[in-house]
């Protein structure tokens, strides 16, 4: 019988063909990067390096140059050797190299198109970016399909891989997630906070002490910029760690009690033994915690206002304990970005004897400047025992004013942005300025307060001068 012959069928021949790309260096294989995945990963160490040695040959022969054999192989020969040091079981592959050109050439066109692409020393100038594509958020409409932050971790994306190829770094992607959406949020109407949270929304321990240092710090100083106030914040932290690190228990008791006795005029010799030795940074910040529980419960006897002061700072360790200071700096920035506005994403204590005063008073005045002039007299008169934080009191009723504003006075419909923009009018209300004159303080205001956000002056004029938008109470 005749001995039968096997053919190798096509697919046994594909099986073999990968071999093809390997290439024979001393006695090892080398992969072309082309099939790594390291190569389709546009954070990898590889992909990092391969689009600075690109960017950097790219200068000396023109972005808009296009791929051609010569380049092809000025790039191999200039490239291969460090390549070959850097990553040894790598073979550098014509693919990949182009690959890299275009994806570094495109990067780099879009980005010469916009002159405040890149900061000073050459690197991505994230808050522009962010800045200009949240231009187009307010467009967005919500779908029963996708979250609304889902526009904010597509945007990260995008600009991740461009920080990858302009500046050579791995971006972290969830903190600019975060930071697009913390401001996003507010340009999109018809977003009621309870029914729209986020794993991007930020509800930490610290993220509350942050959140009441912006109130306290923006409600005495309204004009504050957002690079003023995020140092301000930082510096309340670190007093905070201080005073909790540098006295005991009974101390910090004692040094509580002593304050609110002089600040209601019952003063014992040992209280005021107490008080002398108190540094008047550290008694600021302690009055400060005793006047908030007391403006919000002026019922409270004395040592019940002392104990529960000295339990919101025992919470204070707790909440600064073992965090790394990059990531509070991380938090605070993203806080003071949003300004007022985040005022609508909290919650704060509505049964407050404070909060309900001002409820009260602004059903009647229907006015920002009046209803703050009222609120301060008669609660004074009705709670004598809180005198002694009269100037506390100010500070706090701006901020439960503002809170009133931001949660209960506009149609849910009403995007955050929007309704800050209406708060500036109505405080520039006694000045008789015109239309023009307004939109120009308030854009001021805005790009010193928020300037990550896009400021849009006709969007501007409609709010303020062409929609009528009743209140809601």
């Amino acid at each position: 019988m005749a001995r039968r012959i096997t053919r190798k069928t096509p697919h046994e021949g594909l099986e073999k063909r990968p071999a093809a790309k390997k290439q024979l260096v001393g006695r090892e294989l080398l992969d072309a990067i082309d099939e790594s995945p390291d190569f389709h990963d546009p954070y990898s160490e590889l992909n990092l390096y391969l689009s600075q040695k690109v960017k950097r040959e790219m200068r000396h022969c023109s972005n808009s140059k296009k791929w051609s054999p010569q380049l092809q192989a000025d790039l191999l020969h200039k490239i291969t050797p460090e390549f070959q040091e850097r990553f040894p079981k790598y073979r550098l592959g014509i693919c990949a190299l182009k690959k890299t050109w275009e994806k570094v050439q495109f990067f780099s066109a879009q980005i010469q198109e916009q002159k405040e692409a890149l900061t000073q020393d050459g690197k991505l100038n994230i808050p522009f970016f962010i800045k200009e594509n949240l231009k187009t958020a307010t467009r967005l409409q919500n779908t029963c399909h996708l979250h609304p932050c889902h526009y904010a971790q597509q945007l990260a994306v995008k600009m991740s891989e461009c920080i990858a190829v302009v500046d050579g770094i791995r971006p972290k992607l969830d903190q600019l997630t975060r930071t697009i959406w913390s401001l996003q949020r507010h340009l999109i109407p018809k977003l009621p906070p309870e029914h729209f949270k986020s794993p991007y929304d930020e509800n930490e321990k610290v993220d509350k002490l942050i959140v009441k240092a912006i109130l306290e710090i923006t409600a005495r100083h309204p004009e504050i910029s957002q690079a003023e106030l995020s140092f301000h914040v930082q510096k309340r932290l670190i007093q905070l760690q201080h005073i909790t690190a540098t006295y005991s228990p009974n101390q910090m008791k004692k040094m509580l009690s002593a304050l609110y006795a002089d600040q209601c005029h019952y003063l014992n010799q040992r209280m005021e033994r107490t008080l002398e030795r108190i540094p008047y940074p550290t008694a600021k910040c302690l009055k400060g915690q005793l006047a908030a529980i007391a403006l919000d419960n002026p019922y409270l006897g004395p040592e019940q206002v002392t104990e529960d002061a000295f339990a919101a700072f025992e919470k204070a360790t707790i909440a600064l304990a073992d965090l790394e200071e990059v990531e509070i700096e991380r938090k605070i920035q993203n806080w003071t970005i949003q300004s007022d506005m985040l005022l609508r994403w909290i919650r704060l204590n509505e049964t407050s004897a404070l909060y309900k005063e001002i409820e009260t008073i602004w059903k009647e005045k229907k006015d920002l400047s009046e209803t703050a002039q009222e609120v301060q007299k008669q609660f004074l008169v009705k709670y004598p025992r809180t005198i002694g934080f009269a100037k506390e009191l100010e500070t706090h009723m701006w901020i439960y004013l503002k809170y009133f504003w931001y949660t209960k006075t506009f149609e849910e419909k009403t995007a955050t942005y929007d309704r800050l923009i209406k708060w500036h009018k109505e405080l520039l209300k006694s000045q008789n300025l015109s239309p023009h004159e307004i939109i120009e303080k308030i854009e001021k205001l805005c790009k010193k307060r928020i300037p990550l956000m896009p400021f849009n002056r006709a969007r501007t004029q409609t709010i303020l001068f062409t929609e009528e938008e009743e209140y809601s109470y």
